[in-house]
This record gives structure tokens, C-alpha cells and sequence, in this order.
């Protein structure tokens, strides 16, 4: 069958954005700090603040676990999003889409009202590059990425 220049003319668009779009499972994810200070994905979030900060000081990390809050990797993300606040049974730890609503970023801010003391506890506490990130994570939703 022969196609006339018209439709010809019509098809070649479509065929040059055939592969646009598709991710590449295989592919190596984005480098954590090819943004600043780091990218606003769990993974990232994992290395620079729950690792360093909640999970190894023993508070967060299994056994010994602070109110149920296990934030270790591979656990932090079923701890969190979506998951009632142990001490404001009123607000998730996580509210994809609201960081306001999200009691974890108002302990990690310290926010007039929160139970206990700021996290993490004693500090050195987040600095507000890194609570940003946080809050861009759970705007964009609070992916499990």
C-alpha cells in the first residue's frame, strides 16, 4: 500500500514520539544530590534525614522502636504515609498532599502545639532546606519512590 505525502506528512510526528514518555526500568535513578540540597523523593529523604538522624540514634530504628514509629529503610514509608499521628489522633504522621496536616513536618519544624519535644530529639535539628524538601515530598504526594 502506498501512502501519499498528506497522511505520510501526518504519520512522521506521531512516529518520532513513540518512545517518549516510557521509563526505563533498567535505567539508574537520579542521583539523590543532583538537586539541593537533596531530591525530594523518599529514598533521598531515607539517606539524608531518616537514616542519619531518627534511625540511628536508636529512637526509630527496630527493636526499641519510639511509639511505633519505625523508620528504618525499607519501613519508614508504611510508618508514615497515611498512618494516624500516635500522639494527635486528629492528623496523620503523613498527609500526602498536605504538609501542614502532617504531624511528623510539624515535629520536625517544631510547631506550637506538638507533644513532647522537637525532632529529632536533643537536635542537631533539620534545617529548613531540608524540612523544605520534606514538604515538596509530600505536596508532589508522598511517593514510595
Amino acid at each position: 500500500m502506498k501512502i501519499g505525502f498528506p497522511i505520510a506528512a501526518l504519520l512522521l510526528p506521531l512516529a518520532a514520539c513513540a518512545g517518549e514518555g516510557i521509563v526505563d526500568p533498567t535505567a539508574p535513578a537520579p542521583l539523590c544530590t543532583d538537586e539541593v540540597p537533596f531530591r525530594a523523593e523518599l529514598r533521598c529523604i531515607q539517606q539524608f534525614v531518616y537514616t542519619p538522624s531518627c534511625a540511628v540514634s536508636g529512637c526509630h530504628a527496630n527493636p526499641g522502636v519510639n511509639l511505633g514509629l519505625d523508620l528504618t529503610e525499607g519501613r519508614s514509608y508504611s510508618n508514615t504515609v497515611g498512618v494516624t499521628s500516635a500522639q494527635d489522633s486528629n492528623l496523620l504522621r503523613i498527609d500526602p498532599g498536605d504538609p501542614d496536616a502532617s504531624y511528623l513536618l510539624r515535629k520536625l519544624r517544631g510547631d506550637p502545639g506538638i507533644l513532647g519535644e522537637r525532632m529529632p530529639f536533643g537536635g542537631p535539628y533539620l534545617g529548613n532546606a531540608e524540612i523544605d524538601v520534606i514538604e515538596r515530598w509530600v505536596l508532589d504526594g508522598a511517593k514510595d519512590n
